[in-house]
């Protein structure tokens, strides 16, 4: 029971301070409304977003690959599936059947080029996610799509639709964490590939299976991502990293808490914290300060939260050294009175 609690405290703990903090910076800046159900609503749409996306990229991550295609496929599937979905009468079923069937497809075909082109996995999604780019530019005129005012495919990302996707995500991670042989094996080729090889871990179909997994998770994220804002092709490379790069941060706070509670909780958990910042600055500040502020800050956080956590040892012999030191000087005291 001890070491339950310690898990529960040493897992919310982060959430909750920073929901108090936040909710004293807002509350001082005369923003009353935040922690209202009206908050709540849009925040649970924001984290579903960013932990969905986070699963996605961290199903890569814990098998030792750190994948740049993940922004540029959502794109690419957000913008066939939205216009496929238009045209089929506004159909949700099919907005979430083909993003998830273009995110697998385009993943596969990451997985394939990576295995077969034995090429560093850095250079070949970078180069992936070069030519996803390029097709968003060119499928539909380089229009993109636009489906914020579209009452019907936006229910996917707005409170309480948005729940349907985001559990189902958690669902299939969950599932390929701890229920599948690739994903228990996983932790042995992120840390020692050859290492894995010699045991009789066939690197090549974890791959395969692992992007196939990594395609559904993308295309659930895409089925909310879609209808969040217009949508246009990325006429600027390499555009789509920067999506990527904000949406991996909780996998970043998820291994930190990895003492704590597993990676599906420690992602959910990091995107809950990183929201909670996000929305309480850009509430306070104006919108493009707000943002700017908020952006930066959420790195800086990260970072430090991250070196704390990893020199978690050396601080708590710093505590105890510092308390034993205070209970010798309180003896002395006593002994001289």
């Amino acid at each position: 029971m001890k070491r339950f609690a310690k898990r529960a405290v040493g897992t919310l703990i982060l959430p909750v301070v920073m929901y108090l903090v936040m909710m004293a910076l807002c509350y001082s800046n005369g923003k009353m409304y935040f922690g209202t159900w009206t908050m709540w609503r849009s925040l649970i749409a924001d984290i579903a977003l960013s932990a969905t996306c986070a699963m996605g990229i961290g199903l890569q991550f814990k098998n030792g690959r750190f994948d740049f295609s993940g922004g540029a496929i959502m794109l690419l599937a957000a913008i066939i599936a939205g216009n496929v979905a238009k045209e089929a009468g506004d159909s949700l079923v099919v907005l979430v059947a083909v993003s998830i069937g273009v995110c697998v497809a385009c993943s596969l075909l990451v997985a394939v080029v990576y295995v077969f082109g034995r090429m560093p996995i850095v250079i070949v999604t970078i180069g992936m996610a070069l030519l996803f780019e390029a097709l968003t530019c060119l499928i539909y005129n380089g229009g993109g799509i636009n489906l914020v005012g579209n009452s019907t495919l936006k229910s996917l990302s707005s409170f309480p639709g948005v729940l349907i996707p985001f559990l189902c995500c958690i669902g299939v991670y969950a599932f390929y964490s701890y229920l599948t042989t690739t994903g228990k094996r996983a932790s042995l080729l992120a840390n020692n590939q050859q290492a894995a090889a010699n045991i009789g871990v066939r690197e090549s179909r974890n791959v395969i299976i692992s992007y196939v997994y990594s395609g559904i998770l993308f295309g659930l994220a895409t089925s909310i991502y879609c209808t969040t804002a217009k949508l246009t092709g990325a006429f600027n490379s390499l555009q789509t990293v920067t999506s990527l790069f904000s949406n991996i941060l909780p996998v970043f706070i998820a291994l930190a808490l990895s003492v704590f509670c597993g990676d599906t909780i420690g992602i959910i958990v990091g995107a809950v914290a990183l929201s909670l910042m996000s929305f309480g600055l850009e509430a306070v500040y104006t919108a493009e300060f707000g943002s700017a502020l908020s952006f930066i800050l959420t790195g800086v956080f990260v970072l430090l939260f991250n070196f704390i956590a990893g020199q978690g040892e050396v601080f708590r012999a710093i505590g105890a050294g510092l308390t034993a030191r205070f209970g010798q000087s309180k003896n002395h005291a006593e002994e001289s009175a």
